[in-house]
């Protein structure tokens, strides 16, 4: 594996092309789809749709083919997916994973399912790509910070840096955009980042390269040749490290047999820390486990610090981080409340 590449920045008439490659819109959501995909044209881009797009079920070999022809174009500049899915693992074995690392490199951008391939591509042929908002969360009229932080990630040069600090509050309500294609984010809870492992008042600082994504679909893969992950972290032996991953769906019980397999599979190996998103199932309790209960039972005995309820996944808002870049998170804890959140991100 080479350094990372990190496509070239985003200028205005660069074509982004948009690709279902998991789940495509249904007619109910066309508007949405509309309003911002004008909000992208708005800003200067060319957008490229395509025929997986509009419709929300399209098999696996057309969605797939549709994927390589604009990875391997190398007139794109950037690959936005609607939004995630459930079913991208599916076309990981009709991918061209050598075509690909010879094309120019693009960006890719999201979340969810959408992080199935992304994880993939940036461990498998080194290219950055972007884990934020999906782009149908992308209203132009929308003041989220972190919505800004996509076009800054998106427009940087090699070797420059951006800042992001987390957020005060995030969003309790599912958004239906079939009923309201206007919606904008409403962030009504205070939110707080906690480390489960770290509990006395500290100031704890983590960096290494960024890899991560949706633990749903991550953590049947992870091990995996689809990823790559164990040369990755030879290759960046000397930086190590932070995984992100989020929850969407895993009982307590099933997230802590997620984790312990990929705990017995060396995958938190040479991991210098390990953040969690904030969880829509984070109050789902059994008989034997709660949620945080889940993690810290799998966590027990590693070094590094385990952050949870972070601005990562299926509740908004969404940070944007960077897979591949080399990341630096510093905070200060109270009782294992973290405090002054800052995430330094560098493309080197």
């Amino acid at each position: 594996m080479t350094a990372i590449a990190y496509p070239a920045p985003l200028l205005k008439g660069d074509k982004i092309a948009i690709c279902a490659f998991s789940s495509g819109v249904d007619s109910r959501f066309h508007d949405r789809l509309d309003l911002v995909l004008n909000g992208l044209r708005s800003r200067g881009y060319q957008v490229v749709e395509g025929d997986c797009l509009r419709q929300q079920h399209n098999p696996p070999e057309q969605r797939a083919a549709e994927l390589m022809q604009f990875l391997t174009d190398d007139s794109i500049a950037a690959i936005m997916p609607p939004w995630g899915g459930e079913l991208t693992m599916e076309i990981l074995p009709l991918l061209d994973f050598n075509a690909i690392s010879k094309a120019r490199p693009k960006w890719l951008v999201g979340f969810s399912d959408i992080s199935t391939f992304s994880c993939a591509l940036t461990t498998r042929c080194g290219w950055a790509t972007l884990h934020s908002a999906n782009l149908m969360q992308i209203h132009p009229d929308d003041s989220d910070p972190f919505l800004a932080d996509i076009f800054a990630a998106l427009t940087l040069e090699k070797d420059q840096q951006f800042v992001q600090s987390a957020a005060s509050h995030y969003q309790l309500e599912t958004i239906d955009y079939s009923n309201d294609a206007e919606s904008l984010f409403n962030y009504t809870q205070p939110s707080q980042w906690r480390c489960i492992n770290y509990q006395d008042k500290r100031e704890i600082e983590i960096s290494g390269r960024m890899i991560g994504g949706c633990l749903d679909t991550l953590g049947l893969l992870l091990p995996s040749n689809y990823y790559a992950l164990h040369e990755f972290k030879r290759h960046y032996a000397q930086d190590g490290l932070i995984l992100y991953l989020e929850n969407v769906e895993l009982s307590p019980t099933a997230l802590a047999r997620c984790l312990l397999s990929l705990k017995l599979s060396d995958v938190f190996t040479d991991v210098n820390g390990v953040i969690f998103g904030r969880s829509p199932v984070a109050n789902m309790k059994n008989s034997s486990l709660d949620y945080y209960q889940a993690i810290d039972l799998a966590f027990q005995g590693c070094l590094f610090p385990v952050i949870v309820d972070a601005d990562i996944g299926h509740i908004a808002p969404n940070m944007a981080l960077v897979n591949g870049a080399y990341g630096t998170l510093s905070a200060e804890l109270d009782k294992g409340a973290a405090a002054q959140v800052k995430l330094v991100t560098c493309y080197k």
